[in-house]
């Protein structure tokens, strides 16, 4: 089963429930899903994680993944936007190393971000400054290793086009991607 690492802010309680919500839709489309809000060992502080626990718990668990999934929502997002540069760096010595080691077999883990700030989506102007930002360096790395597609209802699509391999081969289907348009 494909496993989707969700990178989701969880500070807030909203957050965290908002997390967890979206892990199980994803879980809807097929897929196995990891989601730090479930992960009780490292999220429920009463177990009083080090932050070396929180590291280890959840960069074992993205170099696991076959797809990083981000809401990356333009707020406070510290953890998420760190895991984002984990899986950039990640790609980056994969593909560097292929270059010198020949043979070695790897997987890049492709990003799909998306976003719940309906600013991000449709920002309004004051005096040249938007009502909502993203760090561009961020999306660089996005661009780089996969796509932003949108809402969270076009990230679900996009998983829901991956889940469905049947439909990447075939012809009749206009306007569906191809293996290579996602990896």
């Amino acid at each position: 089963m494909t496993k989707v690492y969700l990178a989701h802010s969880i500070s807030t309680r909203g957050e965290f429930e908002d997390s967890k919500r979206v892990a199980n839709e994803i879980r809807s489309l097929g897929f196995e899903v990891y989601a730090a809000a479930e992960n009780d060992s490292i999220n429920d502080k009463s177990n009083d994680p080090t932050p070396l626990d929180i590291y280890d718990g959840d960069i074992d668990e993205i170099i696991n993944a076959d797809i990083f999934v981000v809401n990356l929502s333009g707020g406070l997002q510290d953890g998420t936007i760190s895991e984002i540069g984990f899986v950039a760096g990640w790609n980056e010595m994969l593909e560097v190393s292929d270059k010198y080691i020949e043979g070695l077999a790897h997987n890049t883990i492709p990003i799909i971000a998306y976003t719940s700030n309906a600013r991000l989506l449709q920002p309004q102007f004051s005096d040249g400054i938007p009502s909502a930002s993203a760090n561009h360096l961020v999306l660089g790395m996005i661009s780089k290793w996969g796509e932003f597609v949108g809402s969270e209802d076009d990230m679900l699509a996009e998983l829901g086009r991956m889940s469905a391999p049947q439909d990447y081969y075939s012809s009749e289907l206009e306007g569906v991607m191809t293996v290579d348009d996602v990896f």
